[in-house]
């Protein structure tokens, strides 16, 4: 008897049937097989059901799930992956293929040992998690679908849009932006004396209330002119330095970025490749923990290499919101020490292995002497003590693998420990003299904290708690790629505000809510509440629905339109070139919003609507009145490309697909056909 077994990935489902064997079947879902359509809201007040439609893949993956359901007397099994985008996808499986009593697995790694774990414990579908995952889904629709429109009447850009993560990411950029700009660099100034090889630094105190520099210059020359100084005191100790914890979602994709040069978005799809080799555990976690049986590995594998493994496994403090049924990302075998299918691969996979087995080792450990020196004449009436700091590694501990924590940024990290490193301070007699063979004027400026990075942005979006770490790729990608409201620059590929985004903000800025980094933190947490059962879904949704109209009303009445069109008063949005043949036109956002269509057009005149033209015509002409074919695109996010005919005000309402930039005349269709909805 076979039973079939349905994963979200088929490279996945290959190495599951092998491991599984005879009597298992293992077919994948490719992700989604049913969303919210492209066009249109796909969900309504009050009740918030949404209308789903297959996936541009979903049906022809569904009938050939359904054909092998048929073949499978044993059942089904529904194995996708253990986050709730993978809970909804076998949810939506469940009502597609009818199965009543559904048997839902979930491993954390891809190993023979995990799955026959799995099988022997299955449950039903968590539908709690089920209703977190589409009002995540639903409230992204609201605000994107809701907001966007209006914006890019606002802005005179039609592909203009609003996200509730990706526009709150945004604004960080911005808010660094203007810090930054803000900021008046204050010279402030410090003395430094040279004994041969080592350094002593003027602990400039007092400061006076409310000063953390020292900013009398004068001053501060006089010391740097001190040469005679008396030994107060010198004392040894040592410092220790723990490893990281094991690797994150966020943490992971700062490594990936800081380490190897990756962009989030990558980092995390090459994790998805190796985990789904069986090489790694699942990557979308905001735990640290790791098994039993993982720890249990760690120590094996240390004792048999030498390593100085910690006597008492290491654990770290989970979030509040952590899903506890995760673990840290890990080797799935932790004697592998390498693996993956190419280059990167086997890069990330080795950052994670060093991670996950230094995490284990001993702490480093420091031998730190400080020497305290009186200069032997006070200057004016100030007794001068400058300090002498020197630390040098004795014992390597977890640096043995790593010498620096890789999810923070490496230059300054080693900045820090090096600044005492290379400094070897003698022993010294209390009550000796010494003299300096030279001082040194230090004069340095405040600065303004950096620009972001995309590590950094991701470590402060989870710090606030705004999205979900799995997302944080693909909202780096919208930002920078695909909108371009945010630019990377210089070596560090630092980021800045493009002149498309500080738009953006300029009309977003105080006019709503979720662009507010404490509500976005709020209502992120409503969402997970869905998870627990501690929030209510129509309630929810209720609430940034309602929220959402008011604010849109009091934008409209406060926010002019860029450009009102002539014909009907609409906005008029920019329409780029697609192009080197074709040129930018503004169109009237009415043509979409309501049965009549508004056509206006107008030429483009250095990014603002220049002379009146008609519709730009194709050499294409309709199959069924022979009139020609105008292009209609909208990009982004429910946009579309197709072919309409000119002659619709006459009632002609073919419409053709954009076939690599020419309609596919052999399928015409009604242009504002409703999506077919599905079970």
């Amino acid at each position: 008897m076979t039973t079939l077994i349905i994963v979200e990935s088929p490279s996945k489902g290959k190495i599951i049937e092998e491991y599984l064997g005879s009597g298992y079947r293992v077919a994948a879902s490719v992700g989604h097989i049913r969303d919210l359509p492209e066009a249109g809201m796909g969900v309504h007040a009050p009740d918030f059901k949404p209308e789903y439609v297959y996936t541009e893949k979903g049906r022809e993956v569904v009938a050939r799930l359904k054909r092998l359901q048929q073949e499978c007397e044993g059942g089904v099994i529904l194995a996708t992956d253990m986050d709730r985008e993978g809970e909804a996808i076998a949810w939506h499986l469940k009502q597609v293929l009818g199965i009543k009593d559904e048997r839902r697995i979930t491993y954390n790694e891809i190993t023979p040992t995990a799955l026959k774990k799995a099988l022997a414990n299955p449950r039903a579908i968590d539908l709690k998690q089920v209703a977190a995952q589409e009002a995540r889904r639903i409230t992204d629709r609201l605000i994107g679908y809701m907001v966007s429109p209006v914006i890019a009447e606002a802005m005179g850009d039609k592909n203009a849009s609003t996200g509730r993560v990706q526009s709150v990411a945004v604004r960080l950029v911005d808010d660094r932006e203007k810090e930054i700009a803000g900021h008046s660099s204050l010279n402030h100034y410090g003395a430094e004396l040279t004994f041969g090889s080592w350094k002593a630094s003027w602990d400039a105190k007092p400061l006076l209330d409310g000063q953390k520099h020292w900013t009398d210059k004068d001053f501060a020359e006089l010391v740097a002119a001190v040469r005679s100084v008396k030994v107060l005191s010198c004392e040894d100790s040592e410092s220790t330095s723990s490893p990281p914890a094991p690797f994150t979602t966020t943490t992971l994709q700062a490594a990936g970025s800081n380490a190897l040069g990756f962009g989030p978005k990558q980092t995390m799809e090459i994790a998805q490749k190796l985990y789904e080799q069986g090489a790694i555990s699942y990557m979308r976690t905001d735990s640290t923990a790791l098994s039993d049986d993982a720890l249990n590995e760690i120590f094996a594998y240390g004792k048999e290499n030498s390593l100085h493994i910690v006597e008492q496994a290491r654990t770290w403090k989970q979030k509040d919101d952590s899903q506890g049924a995760h673990e840290a990302i890990r080797p799935s075998h932790i004697s592998a020490t390498t693996a993956g299918q190419n280059e990167n691969e086997r890069k990330l996979y080795n950052l994670i292995w060093m991670r996950t087995v230094g995490c284990q080792l001993q702490d480093a450990r420091f031998a730190v002497r400080v020497a305290r020196l009186e200069a032997v004449s006070p200057v004016g009436d100030s007794t001068i003590v400058f300090e002498g700091r020197g630390k040098k590694l004795i014992y390597k501990g977890w640096k043995e693998l790593t010498p620096f924590d890789s999810s923070e940024d490496l230059e300054d990290e080693a900045s820090l420990e090096d600044q005492d490193s290379d400094n070897p301070v003698p022993t010294l007699t209390v009550g000796d003299y010494l003299d300096a063979d030279n001082g040194k004027l230090i004069e340095t400026k405040t600065k303004a904290r950096p620009r972001y990075t995309e590590a950094s942005l991701i470590k402060e979006m989870e710090r606030l708690g705004i999205g979900r770490p799995a997302t944080y790729g693909a909202v780096i990608e919208t930002i920078i790629d695909n909108r371009n409201y945010v630019e990377r620059f210089g070596k560090k590929k630092q980021l800045k505000m493009a002149f498309r985004g500080i738009r953006l903000m300029n009309v977003l800025r105080d006019n709503f809510q979720f662009l507010n980094y404490d509500f976005t933190k709020i209502l992120e947490e409503q969402l997970e509440g869905l998870a627990t059962g501690k929030a209510n879904y129509k309630n929810l949704l209720g609430a940034v629905h309602k929220r959402l109209l008011g604010e849109l009303e009091a934008f409209k009445a406060k926010v002019p339109v860029a450009y009102p069109c002539p014909k009907c008063s609409r906005g008029l949005t920019l329409n780029p070139a697609k192009n080197k043949k074709s040129s930018s036109w503004w169109g009237c956002s009415g043509y979409t919003q309501d049965d009549s269509g508004c056509d206006y057009m107008a030429e483009d005149a250095d990014g603002k609507p220049g002379k009146t033209s008609g519709p730009i015509l194709s050499e294409f002409a309709c199959t069924g009145c022979g009139k020609p074919l105008i292009h209609r695109v909208k990009e982004g996010e429910g946009g579309w490309s197709f072919f309409g005919c000119s002659g619709h005000k006459d009632g002609c309402q073919l419409s053709f697909p954009d076939k690599n930039g020419e309609p596919d005349l052999t399928a015409p269709r009604v242009p504002k056909a409703k999506a077919e909805a599905v079970p």
